[in-house]
């Protein structure tokens, strides 16, 4: 479809495509995710001061093919690039010489869909701070406030460079299938990585939905749509435990438990508190059960508490068996 640090990049973990494999059913019907979906319209009236620059700038450029090559856009600009191993944990810094521009990217990367993120998220610093801006110092601090404001904003540039709303919503509302399904086959589209898909398409989604990276059991980082935003009794913590009684928490230890190979996916219906606000006492009292089911145990057919019988959520995870990270996306029932 046709399109119409200050200065440096913190690293993020590099993402595979998702491998298919067969997902157990535990039998429910109208718990699987609609295979319509309605992404929030609102983008052009309230878009952001970074994703109207990204947008002037594909307009600018003519630039109509997807997917979007970010290097081709700095060549264009006059922006070169250089590639060399640097430590830190960054990926890319945006470099200044007197009045000229250039892009460093770590040399470490491996992933191509990261590698134009980086670019994207530099050109974000260039387009939106140039006239502020100086070269980067890798030594900077990534804590203070004023870097996390200007990496947000070059983050937000990125998305809608390479993932420009108006068109990423078009395409996502026609395909026949929604949650992390659909966002693999953007991904593909927009030669971007799975986890930078993934959090746009769910900040994008009219669902009461969210998507989760966790990492050695523990929730690493996160986006929601504004309706799960707005739900009260549900909400997530960057550095929380994984309740035993997700899926993601199953994936995560399936394979040490049993001693066979890894399970790769798993989805169906979870109890609301295995993600969800759950009070000390609920998780105590739920615990000892969920400890005792099998990893092959679909957690329909297990006993729950009065308080989670009849609130559920929709849970699909899978694991990235690279960075053996989790991905799940969750979805309240309206």
């Amino acid at each position: 479809m046709s399109s119409m640090n200050f200065s440096k990049r913190k690293r993020h973990p590099r993402q595979n495509q998702v491998e298919r494999v067969a997902i157990p059913d535990c039998g429910k019907t109208g718990t699987r995710l609609r295979a319509e979906t309605s992404l929030n319209s609102a983008y052009t009236s309230g878009a952001s001061v970074p994703a109207r620059a990204a947008w002037q700038l594909l307009r600018h450029l003519n630039i109509q093919a997807l997917p979007i090559d970010p290097g081709e856009i700095a060549a264009q600009l006059g922006i070169p690039l250089w590639e060399r191993e640097f430590g830190g944990g960054y990926d890319g810094c945006l470099m200044r010489v007197g009045t000229a521009w250039g892009i460093l990217l770590n040399s470490a990367i491996q992933s191509d869909a990261r590698k134009n993120f980086t670019i994207a998220h530099e050109l974000g610093h260039y387009h939106l701070e140039r006239d502020t801006a100086q070269s980067c110092s890798l030594a900077e601090s990534p804590h203070q406030g004023v870097y996390r404001y200007h990496e947000q904003r070059a983050n937000q540039f990125a998305a809608e460079l390479l993932m420009p709303t108006p068109i990423f919503v078009a395409d996502a509302s026609a395909l026949p299938v929604v949650g992390l399904p659909a966002i693999v086959q953007l991904a593909d589209r927009y030669g971007t990585s799975l986890t930078s898909t993934g959090l746009h398409y769910t900040r994008l989604s009219d669902f009461n939905c969210a998507i989760v990276f966790s990492e050695n059991r523990h929730i690493k980082y996160f986006a929601y749509s504004s309706q799960f935003r707005e739900h009260s009794d549900c909400y997530l913590v960057k550095g929380q435990l994984l309740h035993p009684g997700s899926y993601a928490f199953r994936l995560s230890s399936a394979k040490a438990a049993s001693g066979r190979e890894a399970i790769d996916t798993l989805e169906g219906e979870v109890p609301l508190q295995a993600w969800c606000q759950v009070t000390p006492m609920d998780y105590q009292q739920e615990l000892p059960m969920l400890k005792r089911l099998k990893p092959e145990q679909p957690l329909c057919s297990a006993p729950t508490s009065s308080l989670s019988q009849n609130y559920h959520l929709y849970e699909h995870s899978i694991r990235l068996s690279r960075t053996n990270q989790i991905v799940s996306f969750l979805q309240i029932p309206s």
